[in-house]
């Protein structure tokens, strides 16, 4: 009852199978945590503009009344034109923090995505593997009838006692239950794989998906090394803008009406660098500047290590496969062997149980070797830059 629920959720999917590039094209154009992620950028091309915004300039108005002690009163006005200027050097310098400020945020923004491409990637390999082990339990079930059916046709002939025969029931029906166990795996697996992806769409996804890898290695390409760099470079660029003293100056203009004369004033006016000097400001960039690039030193070494790992997990991978294909022939083989001995009753229960438990072993075997390949192949992409916008 519960195997035929579950199986009629995917009967609502579309018939066809969705491949894996449509899939991820559509979860990456849809995802609204990548849509959410994108407005980063957005944000730090203001934050750019802002360093780059000029103050805004000041005006006063003033009033007087003159009362002189003889003669009669009189009144008088002042107007007040105040301009913050930047001095010079120091815009360009604003300039290289705001171009470092908007990079940071288009590699963060590549990261996320490159993190979400492999996370998606990684969560399908664990829905095709659950697929492909459902698949292999009917397969297993499908044995254990054959193997149910034969033992009852030699019960009913009398060459086997009731025991035996009721061993391979019991076989059978307890595959039954596992494949209700694997099935339910299979449904959940399937649904984290569209919560991850932020779809509410239910896709019939084809499972029978290689990904692959260049083998090659670049640098320069990772991402998490990337964004220590540009950090490292924020941290440049503001101990260089800190390293002025002084950044602003007002020029001011004033025009003074008073009973007897008018007065025109033009000058400048700027703080004296006595106390605050921005040491402290500098310092602290030098710091983070320091400790980014011990950092990216610290990074460039984890994931160079990490390639090398990666690369022999995989050579060593194949080498398993090729091993538990050799072995599955002879296995098959030997089941077919047994099988037909089993019939003319030449072979016992417990040795064709035993046959058939190795086959359906050695392939489970291969399918999570298969699984592991795939994995292996994604985070080398990842770590290569492969997924990189």
């Amino acid at each position: 009852m519960l195997k035929n629920i579950l199986m009629s959720l995917f009967l609502c999917a579309p018939i066809y199978a969705v491949n894996f590039d449509i899939f991820l094209q559509k979860a990456i154009k849809n995802s609204p945590y990548l849509k959410s992620s994108s407005l980063d950028i957005d944000e730090a091309k203001e934050e750019a503009s802002l360093l780059l915004r000029y103050e805004n300039p000041t005006l006063e108005l003033e009033y007087a009344d003159f009362k002189p002690e003889s003669g009669s009163r009189d009144n008088g006005y002042r107007i007040n034109y105040t301009q913050p200027v930047r001095l010079w050097g120091i815009a360009d310098d604003k300039k290289t923090l705001s171009e470092a400020t908007t990079k940071r945020a288009h590699i963060g923004y590549a990261k996320k995505k490159a993190l979400f491409i492999r996370g998606l990637s990684l969560l399908y390999t664990q829905y095709s593997q659950q697929k492909m082990l459902l698949s292999l339990g009917d397969e297993e079930l499908s044995i254990a009838k054959k193997i149910y059916d034969i033992s009852k046709a030699r019960y009913d002939s009398g060459t086997i006692s009731r025991g035996v025969m009721l061993k391979a029931q019991i076989a059978y029906e307890m595959i039954e239950v596992a494949n209700e166990t694997l099935q339910l795996a299979s449904i959940k697996s399937y649904y984290d794989l569209l919560k991850f992806a932020g779809m509410n769409e239910e896709l019939n996804l084809d499972v029978d998906y290689t990904f692959t890898s260049a083998q090659n290695y670049e640098e320069l390409k990772n991402l998490d090394i990337n964004i220590l760099i540009s950090e490292q470079d924020i941290a440049l660029s503001e101990a260089k803008v800190n390293s002025n003293k002084l950044e602003w100056m007002n020029l001011f203009t004033e025009y003074e009406s008073e009973p007897e004369q008018d007065i025109i004033r033009v000058g400048l006016s700027f703080p004296l660098v006595i106390f605050n000097q921005k040491s402290q400001e500098r310092r602290i960039a030098n710091l983070q500047a320091s400790r980014s690039e011990l950092l990216v030193k610290n990074e460039k070494t984890r994931v160079e290590i990490e390639n090398t790992k990666l690369q022999k997990e995989y050579f060593s991978l194949k080498k398993l496969s090729v091993q538990n294909e050799n072995i599955l022939k002879k296995e098959l083989e030997l089941l077919k062997m047994f099988e037909e001995g089993y019939k003319i009753s030449n072979i016992n229960l417990l040795e064709l149980e035993d046959i058939k438990n190795r086959v359906i072993s050695t392939k489970e075997s291969l399918i999570k070797i298969k699984t592991a390949l795939n994995q292996n192949a994604i985070n080398r992409n990842y770590l290569q830059g492969n997924y990189n916008e």
